[in-house]
């Protein structure tokens, strides 16, 4: 009877030895999970416009650029990308920047036109992408300029918060104009981002004014990545 006992005993034991070692076995494939993981970078596009591209204030390589843009795209370029943003101007008709209201720049990117609106072969494939896709505003201040989406309270304060909370690996820049609105958001972002971790997409971006654009020499000075698509 004694022996029996102890042959029970040992049993017992033999099972909740067996019962640990899977779930020992487990873990391994859960800590593999996890590191399987990967956070991607955030793609900033600046101001993609039809305003910009074949409107009041086209840039001669305007539409070259949104095309090379969109054709990435469509080829799972995104697949680097957790988020995209696309900044856009939204001026009031009557903004301070326009000409007829003492500024700069013919109309353009006002609120209710067709101009506003993202060039139509970049926006067809944003349609389609299966990661988020988020549209910021500026420029929606009569008596304020903005160039940089981060000069806008609402939307700066958005990609700053994003930057914090979504932890992304980098930040990937392009879009229209590099000597306007492009430079002056990098410029912005760099005050708070890291610039080892910020890249700018050079065969998507285009100047109103390609020989006197500030952002190639800022972009040396500052060590940022160039990148093609």
């Amino acid at each position: 009877i004694f022996g029996a006992a102890m042959l029970i005993v040992a049993m017992v034991f033999s099972g909740c030895g067996n019962k640990n070692q899977k779930q020992e076995e487990v873990k391994p494939e859960e800590e593999t999970a996890t590191e399987v993981k990967q956070v991607k970078r955030l793609l900033i596009i600046v101001d993609p416009q039809i305003d910009f591209t074949t409107g009041s204030l086209a840039v001669a390589n305007g539409p070259k650029a949104m095309e090379t843009l969109a054709e990435a795209l469509k080829n799972n370029v995104n697949d680097e990308y957790s988020h995209i943003v696309v900044t856009q101007d939204f001026h009031p008709a009557n903004h301070s920047s326009f000409v007829e209201n003492g500024g700069t720049w013919p109309a353009h990117c006002v609120q209710g036109t067709e101009g506003v609106n993202v060039y139509p072969a970049l926006q067809e494939v944003l349609n389609g992408l299966d990661i988020k896709v988020e549209n910021l505003h500026k420029g929606n201040i009569a008596e304020k300029e903005e160039y940089s989406i981060l000069q806008n309270e609402e939307s700066g304060a958005r990609v700053r918060e994003m930057t914090k909370s979504d932890g992304f690996t980098g930040i990937d820049i392009c879009g229209i104009a590099s000597d306007y609105c492009v430079y002056e958001t990098l410029k912005d972002l760099l005050e708070f981002y890291p610039a080892e971790n910020v890249r700018v997409v050079t065969n998507c971006i285009a100047a109103v004014d390609e020989n006197n654009s500030p952002l190639p020499a800022f972009m040396k000075e500052k060590g940022i990545e160039a990148i093609e698509f």
